[in-house]
């Protein structure tokens, strides 16, 4: 009898203290490493968020600027449990899940509240979904901002501007398809190797938000800076399905929340962060100028959407031309 209270007694208080042991969480993402910046002000968020909410129990290790490889590779380690989490840009991500591919479409945004209503929404929700099938857990949208062009030769006010160049895109097929119908020819490189390869002539221009212009002090190699916003730029924060689920209910609470809030943190941020940006470029020396747009959305819609169609409505072409036109329905 004594023997029995014992074991029972010693396996209730084993499984107590597992509900209870430590969760350590490496959130990697391959953004620099200032801390004004509004991807470090996000994480940093999450992470006081989480370990106090948790009481300690569980802690946050944030690993920036692609100390754990560039935003394929986070992606990759968090798909093999090898990084709990990633706050990743969706450039890679049409490659784990093809549905992701909609928010790299050019021009699909009308401005950073649209963007925010889509993503938020029924469409949002539904691409979110689809990760699962690629054994990752999305858990939040937050901003990287709409991308403009830069470049060393001459300012980009028109798609004849872009022909001729070479500019460096994130390695999304969507992102290089647009460049080569606008005319330029897209290198699709990673970000760890930009500075050099524009410093070296291997591409002559680049698109990115002006808070990574910024930082990576690509103003020192590019003389010009073309405010195309011809693609916008989400981050998600994903964690691993398989880690995911050894958690208990109440850390996936915890976390889940944490990592929307943090979102909105990111958010409300970095749009106070993009005019401090131009600012700054200015400053540096940069010239700025506006882009005449309507011949970008026209080739966008001609060349670019239709030939999605069938890849983003999961092998039905109508599907993804409706899932498209509610995009751009939505107010």
């Amino acid at each position: 009898m004594h023997t029995l209270v014992a074991g029972t007694f010693m396996a209730t208080l084993s499984v107590c203290s597992l509900a209870n042991a430590a969760v350590d969480i490496k959130l990697a993402h391959n953004g620099n490493t200032n801390p004004d910046d509004p991807q470090n002000v996000g994480v940093d968020a999450f992470k006081k968020m989480v370990e106090e909410r948790s009481d300690g129990e569980i802690n946050v290790q944030i690993y920036p600027a692609g100390q754990l490889g560039d935003a394929r590779a986070i992606v990759e380690g968090v798909q093999l449990g090898m990084i709990e989490m990633g706050d990743v840009e969706n450039g890679p991500m049409g490659g784990f899940v093809p549905e992701a591919m909609l928010w790299d479409l050019p021009f699909i945004f009308r401005d950073i509240d649209h963007a925010h209503n889509v993503l938020d929404g029924e469409i949002g929700s539904m691409v979110q979904e689809k990760y699962l099938d690629a054994g990752i857990r999305h858990l939040a949208y937050n901003d990287g901002g709409f991308r403009y062009f830069t470049n060393d030769e001459r300012p980009i006010r028109s798609m004849e501007d872009l022909e001729g160049l070479k500019i460096r895109v994130m390695e999304s097929e969507v992102m290089v398809d647009t460049l080569n119908a606008f005319g330029a020819s897209a290198v699709p490189m990673s970000f760890g190797e930009l500075y050099t390869a524009l410093q070296q002539g291997v591409v002559d221009g680049q698109e990115n938000p002006m808070n990574l212009i910024n930082s990576q002090r690509f103003y020192e190699v590019q003389d010009y800076l073309s405010l195309s916003g011809h693609f916008y730029y989400p981050r998600q924060y994903i964690a691993g399905e398989a880690w995911w689920s050894t958690l208990d209910a109440e850390h996936q609470e915890i976390i889940s929340k944490a990592a929307l809030e943090a979102s909105a943190i990111q958010r409300e941020a970095l749009a106070d962060y993009q005019v401090e940006m131009r600012k700054a470029l200015e400053g540096h020396g940069m010239e700025i100028n506006e882009v005449e747009k309507d011949a970008f959305i026209e080739a966008a819609l001609e060349k670019i959407y239709p030939s999605y169609y069938e890849v983003l409505g999961s092998g039905d072409p109508e599907r993804g031309e409706e899932l498209i036109s509610n995009i751009m329905a939505t107010e």
